[in-house]
């Protein structure tokens, strides 16, 4: 901290924006055709306690636009890994389902990520593995609360 940061608020400022830089560094890496994307995993993990979710509860779950998700849902039904059925009742409304390959697919890819979190995570007492967990998801509250809408 600096004489002129006395709060900390830069320190803090600067330490969430390293955080950020290498979040996104590790999002840009490209993955093998058999493998998703953090973006397309964000897409997907709310279906694996789900048997089917329209398109707007899965785009709002991984934080993007509706197009958005519609494209990468598009380009991951090509793939096998899920299907989307429109509903007969309300012709504008797509449901998704992952398939068994998809499902597979996802539950493979958060059990990894999870193995690589925990080398991390280790680095943390379990007591601060919690405080931090409830200061970044309280950080997280005031974030959204000030976005731009």
């Amino acid at each position: 901290m600096t004489a002129d940061d006395k709060d900390g608020i830069e320190e803090l400022a600067r330490a969430i924006d390293a955080l950020f830089l290498a979040m996104r560094q590790g999002r840009s890496i490209v993955v093998a055709p058999d493998q998703l994307s953090i973006a397309q995993q964000a897409l997907l993990e709310a279906l694996l306690n789900e048997l089917a979710l329209p398109v707007g509860a899965l785009a709002s779950a991984a934080g993007v636009s509706v197009p958005t998700a519609t494209r990468m849902l598009k380009q991951l039904e090509a793939k096998g890994a899920l299907t989307r059925t429109r509903v007969p009742e309300d012709e504008r409304r797509v449901m998704v389902e992952l398939t068994a390959d998809g499902r597979e697919l996802v539950t493979r890819q958060l059990a990894h990520r999870r193995e690589i979190q925990q080398v991390g995570f280790a680095e943390f007492a379990p007591e601060e593995r919690l405080e931090l967990a409830v200061q970044l998801r309280r950080l997280t509250r005031i974030m959204k609360g000030h976005a731009p809408h």
